[in-house]
């Protein structure tokens, strides 16, 4: 491993007992299941039958519809679809189909391949219960997240479990068949099992309707309309909470280099002391936590975000 990403790694354990988790992204998405057994998720109540809407499973987070279209395993768009564009009809919705392996042993998981930053392919793992993608160490070194300037922020994300070490980072882009999104901001933990290299959240359905079919086992991501009140594919909730969670990050590091420079100052200690060692690290932690707002204020330029969307 690269001397700089050891040092990074070996020095998780100083200060993780000194962090609170980062808040995720606050959110709702519902999940029904149609009478053929196939699981529909998405996150707007209208995209929701009438006759499902008696059981659907509202999903919120503090951080019959129409049949699938002939798709390639690929997410090729079908041949109507291509000759409508080739006419210049209206543009329909573009629907995807995915292959996905049905069990990773007893667990019944969906893993689908994902491509991250158009150059690597993993195996994932659905998770309708995760709110945001997560991946794994080995899966970030490979997309040189640990890598300096990408922004690479310690927190504690919690779980069933409890809260462990782990990493806030971005992902450039993330496409499964043709169904792609850009800038996600991702969490970075231990590798949770040896069938995939992490949980694709719900995160990735903000611009997809998403339909799980165990008959064909596939899965059908249909493209929803563009809203415009969404800039980016986001919801003013997913801006707000970001620039709010990247921009407390940013405070609390500050504020605690801030106190340990009182106190080494106070203490008269030679400057090899713990206190010096922990404020450098809290430095670079503040950095990085920089690197990533920075980072969201661009997107936002990018994509016409009213200004009191990052009020924090």
């Amino acid at each position: 491993m690269h001397p700089r990403r050891c040092f990074f790694a070996g020095s998780i354990a100083v200060v993780f007992m000194l962090f609170l988790c980062a808040p995720g992204y606050s959110g709702g998405y519902y999940k029904w299941t149609d009478e053929e057994g196939n699981i529909h998720i998405s996150d707007s109540l209208g995209n929701v039958p009438e006759k499902y809407r008696n059981q659907i499973e509202r999903k919120t987070y503090e951080n019959e519809s129409p049949p699938p279209a002939e798709r390639s395993s690929e997410g090729v768009p079908s041949s109507s679809v291509q000759h409508a564009a080739e006419k210049g009809e209206e543009k329909q919705p573009q629907r995807y189909e995915v292959p996905y392996v049905p069990n990773e042993k007893s667990a019944r998981r969906v893993i689908i391949k994902v491509v991250f930053n158009g150059s690597v392919t993993a195996p994932m793992a659905i998770d309708t219960g995760a709110p945001g993608t997560v991946i794994s160490v080995s899966l970030a070194e490979k997309l040189g997240l640990f890598d300096e300037g990408q922004g690479r922020l310690l927190i504690r994300a919690g779980g069933i479990g409890g809260s462990a070490p782990a990493v806030r980072s971005i992902i450039d882009t993330i496409q499964v068949g043709g169904a792609k999104i850009e800038f996600v901001p991702t969490t970075i933990i231990a590798p949770m099992s040896d069938a995939f290299d992490g949980l694709l959240g719900l995160d990735f359905v903000s611009n997809y309707s998403v339909t799980i079919d165990s008959k064909r086992k596939v899965v059908v991501f249909e493209e929803l309309p563009r809203d415009p009140d969404h800039p980016g594919g986001h919801d003013r909730e997913w801006w707000t909470s970001l620039f709010k969670e990247f921009a407390d990050s940013r405070a609390t590091w500050k504020a605690y280099s801030e106190t340990l420079d009182k106190r080494i100052r106070e203490s008269m200690r030679s400057i090899e002391n713990a206190d010096s060692d922990r404020k450098a690290f809290a430095d670079g932690q503040y950095r990085e936590a920089e690197k990533l707002f920075d980072k969201l204020d661009r997107y936002a330029v990018e994509n016409s975000v009213p200004m009191h969307w990052k009020q924090y």
